[in-house]
């Protein structure tokens, strides 16, 4: 049995930085991974009462978070496509100018292709409502 990605054990931080990908990773866990990575960033870098940290640390801790992001990012395509082919994935917010709020960004090229596949997965029902 596989061991699940721990959701809020102390060492999440390390283990989403060094947790071996495997081809077929789902999109569930890489985004517990992106939340956990994105925390860490937000601790490293808002920390107001401490002058003392060894900046070649910080800068290496940083560098690590961003190559990590890096590689998760080029596995993102994929398994939301798997996610929202087997259903995992219900609904996604993106062209639905109902959902989004005013002076939200506007989807990038890269969702696009995943919010026709949704709506394609759908069966032409039309936008889902909440």
């Amino acid at each position: 049995m596989k061991k699940p990605y721990p959701s809020r054990e102390k060492s999440r931080w390390e283990h989403a930085l060094t947790r071996p990908l495997s081809r077929n990773v789902k999109f569930e866990v890489l985004e517990l991974m992106r939340i956990d990575l994105f925390e860490y960033l937000d601790v490293l870098t808002t920390d107001p009462y401490d002058d003392n940290k060894d900046r070649a640390w910080l800068n290496s801790e940083i560098q690590r978070i961003a190559d990590r992001l890096k590689e998760l990012t080029q596995r993102r395509a994929k398994a939301l496509g798997a996610a929202l082919k087997a259903r995992r994935v219900e609904y996604m917010w993106l062209d639905d100018p109902e959902a989004a709020l005013r002076g939200d960004p506007q989807p990038g090229v890269m969702w696009q292709p995943a919010q026709k596949y949704w709506e394609s997965v759908q069966g032409g029902e039309g936008r889902a409502t909440s």
